[in-house]
């Protein structure tokens, strides 16, 4: 999590127009979520990952890693889909593959294939989208999209305060971990179980605490002013916005060709 915020603030794309990098990744993400096609989702891969690997500048074996944890839900998933398990009473099954287990039918069939392709194709796809823009966009320009968006004021600081919250967890259980390591906290199966316990409950604590000293920062302020009051003074690139209306003309083109 550190290290994707560090991303955020030190890529190569980062003096470029917020507005520009959100509207680029939604359009694909967009169009890759209605038209749930393979080839849509494998294009706004495809452009989603050159644009953080060599537009951005973010390691490749970064990339892959944050890759393989969505990755671990998706197979899960998928394996739920392709494989099926009917009663032997049920006809006119045309499966790919199948065995049969006492009264029960097992087998994998050329819909469920299709159907896996497309979520698979489909995930991965909006997963890079979403990447491709909290790894090239600092939260203080999301904040100042989501205030341009006329967005409700709770909402966005519910969404910097979540984040900053993350980190507040973060160095809470850094602190917690040091403390109980250097007690030998984790020597052995039993213990370990019991330190992980302790440490779960002490942070929860704290960041009850925590949440509790912001509440009363913000009374003593009035409760009135808002937390995130950000302006950011960048120029538009017209060249870029008339790539990103070609793109959502390539893409609409596409769609209706496929």
């Amino acid at each position: 999590m550190l290290r994707i915020d560090d991303y955020a603030y030190k890529n190569e794309l980062k003096h470029i127009h917020p507005v520009e990098k959100v509207g680029f990744a939604f359009s694909f993400l967009l169009f890759t979520i209605i038209t749930k096609s393979v080839v849509i989702a494998s294009l706004s891969f495809c452009v989603m990952s050159i644009s953080i690997v060599l537009a951005a500048k973010i390691p490749l074996t970064y990339y892959i890693k944050l890759l393989l944890l969505p990755a671990i839900f998706l197979i899960s998933s998928i394996i739920t889909i392709i494989i099926t398990i009917t009663p032997l009473t049920e006809g006119n099954v045309e499966p790919l593959w199948s065995t049969q287990v006492l009264s029960w039918q097992i087998y994998i069939s050329l819909a469920s294939v299709k159907q896996a392709c497309i979520l698979g194709a489909t995930v991965l796809a909006s997963v890079s989208c979403l990447y491709f823009i909290i790894l090239t966009t600092s939260l203080n320009q999301l904040i100042w999209v989501l205030r341009k968006m006329k967005l409700p004021v709770l909402f966005i600081e519910l969404v910097g305060l979540t984040y900053r919250f993350i980190f507040v967890l973060l160095d809470k259980m850094h602190e917690t971990y040091i403390a109980q390591s250097s007690r030998l906290g984790y020597k052995n199966y039993r213990v370990w179980f019991l330190s992980l316990a302790q440490l779960i409950v002490s942070v929860f604590i704290k960041s009850i605490q925590s949440a509790k000293e912001l509440q009363i920062a913000l009374e003593s302020r009035g409760g009135e002013d808002g937390l995130y009051d950000i302006e950011i003074k960048a120029r538009y690139n017209h060249y870029r916005c008339i790539g990103i209306l070609c793109s959502l003309i390539g893409l609409f083109t596409i769609t209706l060709l496929t």
